[in-house]
């Protein structure tokens, strides 16, 4: 078993829907019950599927020989069955262990001064509501002003995945798709969700000397 500690740093406002939306934001970030976003497992791990697929391109279109790097279905095991598991959790704005204290006073505070201490309020402090429209000869059409909420850039979330039965070849693809995984949340082609991810795969290596190491050797 290996555990792999990934950091997911926001570049640019990134939009992950929660799906919601109420009388004043029409489409709402997801965010914990304290009001704290968060970088959901499902989303990621997709993400990290879709990089995956472009690395293996990426060698194709270029003419690159792609059996040192696994195949995708051992990994994601979207159409087939596999010994592997990648285990990826939720992604929080502090690790694990430091998420779980910080809730607990959050919830204290929150329970304790009701009127102070607000979900609202803790959402508000890190988003902004970004708002759009729909031009018709140069002028607003009817009822197209939509608006939604965007999660700062500068916030970083960190979570640990688990890999079980892993080989070499695993890791390489592993690490080349956090590498290369670069955006993320609606509106990409817009300049949003821009996103920089680093893992610390244990015992020194990371996605950056696991990626440098792999071309070094050749491929």
């Amino acid at each position: 078993m290996a555990g792999i500690d990934v950091t997911i740093e926001i570049l640019s406002p990134i939009h992950l829907s929660s799906g919601q939306a109420d009388v004043t934001v029409d489409a709402e970030i997801i965010h914990d019950e304290f009001g704290f976003p968060y970088f959901p497992a499902k989303r990621f791990k997709g993400l990290l599927c879709e990089s995956a697929l472009e690395i293996l391109e990426m060698f194709e279109l270029s003419g690159l020989d792609t059996k040192n790097l696994s195949s995708l279905e051992k990994i994601f095991h979207r159409q087939s069955k596999s010994e592997v598991q990648l285990i990826v959790p939720n992604f929080y704005i502090l690790p694990a262990e430091d998420y779980q204290n910080f809730c607990a006073e959050w919830k204290y505070l929150q329970t304790t001064y009701p009127e102070i201490f607000t979900a609202a309020d803790v959402l508000n402090s890190c988003t902004s509501i970004r708002y759009q429209t729909k031009l018709e000869n140069g002028i607003a059409a009817d009822g197209s002003l939509h608006n939604m909420r965007t999660l700062d850039e500068g916030t970083k979330f960190f979570g640990t995945m688990t890999l079980l039965n892993a080989d070499e070849k695993i890791l390489n693809l592993l690490a080349l798709a956090i590498k290369n995984l670069s955006d993320a949340g609606l509106k990409r082609n817009r300049g949003f969700g821009r996103i920089k991810c680093t893992a610390n795969f244990g015992g020194g290596e990371t996605s950056e000397s696991l990626a440098e190491k792999f071309f070094a050797e050749g491929v």
